[in-house]
């Protein structure tokens, strides 16, 4: 992908113990809906509850901040084509969208296989060479699971009752993590494993993996 062995040490621990650390957006509980955000859905004729148990939102270092600066940082560098980066994002974001669930006072869900196998095929579809398809299923899966899974999913009418429904009694608010989850479920390991996925694959079309290895290196 481009690093050296420090910075992808660097990056994986980080990521390993950012996930531990969660940085609140709102300086308290979320108890409503911004009146910006009812006015819009109630003009576009969308019913939905609107009533939840309040929460505290959040972004994870580890599984939002990090990738995501990796993933920016590798566009910068021209490691990958941003107009096919964006173009791997969203295909990722849409299908991780739909096949995401929340469940009430856990988060939302996803199966684990589908966000690196997405981002690992994007890669090697729209990459203009085998040896830049591990980089870019590393974005794809990074920034789109992102995306789907967990911002679109928020910012989905009625979602957020279902997360934490006013029904439940809880002895204190559900926090609400972007990246969250812990890195064994989170956006870090949608990157890891899309990268090994795509790398794997591109050995097995060389035969080997020394000559894809020298091309990264160049």
């Amino acid at each position: 992908m481009g690093f050296d062995h420090w910075h992808a040490s660097l990056a994986v621990f980080g990521s390993v113990v950012g996930s531990f650390v969660d940085i609140p957006l709102h300086l308290g509980p979320i108890t409503s809906y911004p009146e910006w955000y009812m006015s819009l859905t109630n003009a576009l004729g969308m019913e939905f509850a609107s009533d939840f148990n309040p929460f505290y939102l959040a972004v994870n270092v580890g599984g939002c901040i990090i990738p995501l600066a990796i993933s920016l940082d590798l566009i910068r560098r021209k490691r990958s084509s941003t107009k096919k980066a964006l173009l791997g994002i969203m295909v990722v974001a849409i299908i991780t969208y739909y096949f995401a669930m929340p469940i009430p006072n856990e988060g939302i869900v996803l199966p684990f296989w589908i966000p690196p196998t997405l981002a690992a095929f994007c890669g090697l579809a729209l990459a203009k060479g085998l040896d830049k398809a591990p980089t870019l299923a590393y974005i794809c899966g990074s920034i789109g699971t992102l995306l789907g899974a967990d911002i679109f999913m928020l910012i989905t009418p009625g979602v957020l009752a279902i997360l934490s429904p006013p029904t439940y009694h809880v002895t204190k608010p559900l926090v609400l993590s972007i990246g969250g989850a812990g890195v064994f479920d989170g956006i870090f390991l949608t990157g890891v494993m899309a990268v090994l996925l795509a790398a794997g694959i591109v050995c097995i079309f060389h035969g080997s993996c020394d000559g894809v290895m020298h091309k990264s290196r160049d």
